[in-house]
């Protein structure tokens, strides 16, 4: 038995023994497992963090891209509104009412004292993107519409800017050359207020003001549906085409109230005769005096014109037809034409109405040759008179006038030798 002590107590001892010298072995054995294990961490957190500035890298560039994008697109669209804040709309829907002292194919007009119509309807823009500039206008009638102007331009510098389109003849008084409602002979011959396509340079230094154009066509079209008169196709074929035109003035007491304007233009070209395709040729110079006093306006004009068409054996040389807001009527081939207006504004503090306007237009054309008109071999010279008063209130207006003629080329009355009167009241809104 206590040999049996003695070998359980070696055993133990030596089981003791062999632990205690093993241990530091299997200690080390762990440690350098930990490392590893450690090391492997330290390996995989790094490549979590490069993945993880990747990703941020990615996600910063992918940011700052949407961010430029952004700005981009927030800039045209501030350019886009600031273009149509720019922008001015405008339109006019006009009625009118009609009294005629002729009975010749009016006998209804007489009968029922005059007749209420509608006038036109009117749509237009205006504006300015940085230098470009454009302009836009379409008129509704009665049966028939066109384009009163449409046109682009380029602002080159603060003195000049370059149009291309249907654009403003510049010749005599601008813009209109009368100062009423109904207009002057030199306007509805086509001299004043006359729309173009082609291309026009305008510049202004100080008080000078001059404009230089070329205008391929006389109109978008051969037809009569427009707004300026030109010669038309369809009586006896001529139009105008390759026309030069230019245009000088000064004004006396710029910047003041009182001014004084004077012009010189002139104006020349092909005019060509679509029945015999033979090349005939126009021209006509003219000077004029636009006066601003206060509320007094006034207006001279001394036209002088030639047309040379080459129409058909036996077409009357002495004759031109033109053409304007669908309806065609002959003038004078060669002659001169005079016109005188005189307008005062008003302003009043009448309830509603803000200003009174006043005005008379006279003009008078003398052939060089025979003027046959309304049957006659020969008429004497043509006369128009607009003579009436312009109310306004607000955005709605009223034109009333007394316009008085005397073979007035038949676009006012009949051309008999006699003086014809129409009374005409236009109503209208401005929007």
């Amino acid at each position: 038995m206590a040999q049996l002590s003695f070998k359980a107590a070696g055993l133990a001892m030596g089981v003791t023994g062999t632990l205690a010298f093993a241990a530091p072995a299997l200690a080390q054995q762990d440690t350098e497992a930990m490392q590893r294990q450690l090391d492997a961490l330290r390996a995989q957190v790094e490549r979590m963090e490069q993945q993880l500035d990747t990703q941020q890298s990615t996600t910063t560039a992918d940011s700052s891209q949407a961010t430029t994008q952004t700005r981009d697109l927030a800039e045209e669209n501030r350019s886009l509104i600031e273009s149509i804040q720019n922008s001015q709309f405008s339109g006019t829907l006009q009625l009118k009412a009609t009294y005629d002292d002729w009975s010749k194919n009016n006998q209804a007009n007489k009968d029922t004292a005059g007749d209420m119509n509608f006038g036109k309807f009117v749509l237009g823009i205006d504006g300015q993107h940085g230098n470009f500039l454009y302009g836009f206008e379409y008129r509704f009638y009665d049966g028939y519409q066109f384009l009163k102007k449409g046109w682009m331009g380029y602002q080159a510098s603060d003195n000049d800017t370059v149009k291309v389109g249907l654009v403003q003849t510049p010749f005599g008084n601008m813009d209109y050359g009368y100062l009423g409602w109904y207009g002057t002979l030199p306007y509805i011959s086509g001299f004043n207020d006359n729309q173009n396509a082609g291309i026009k340079w305008d510049h202004t230094q100080g008080a000078w003001d001059t404009s230089l154009a070329f205008f391929k066509s006389d109109q978008l079209g051969d037809g009569n549906e427009h707004y300026g008169a030109n010669p038309v196709a369809d009586k006896r074929g001529n139009t105008s085409e390759n026309q030069l035109a230019g245009r000088v003035a000064y004004t006396f007491g710029q910047g003041t109230d009182y001014t004084t304007e004077i012009n010189f233009s002139a104006k020349g070209g092909q005019l060509y005769n679509n029945q015999t395709n033979d090349s005939g040729s126009n021209w006509q110079a003219a000077v004029g005096l636009n006066g601003s006093y206060g509320s007094w306006l006034t207006q001279l004009q001394a036209t002088t014109y030639e047309y040379d068409p080459e129409n058909l054996a036996g077409d009357n040389d002495d004759i031109i037809y033109v053409g304007a807001f669908n309806y065609s009527y002959p003038i004078p081939a060669e002659g001169e034409m005079y016109s005188a207006s005189v307008g005062y504004s008003m302003n009043v503090d009448w309830g509603d109405i803000d200003n009174l306007y006043f005005y008379n237009d006279f003009s008078i054309i003398d052939p060089s040759e025979d003027f046959p008109l309304g049957g006659s071999d020969d008429v004497s010279n043509p006369k128009l008179n607009d003579l009436g008063m312009k109310v306004t209130a607000g955005p709605y207006y009223s034109w009333f006038s007394v316009i008085s003629g005397k073979n007035a080329l038949t676009y006012f009355g009949p051309a008999d030798g006699d003086w014809h009167t129409s009374v005409q009241a236009n109503f209208g809104l401005n929007f």
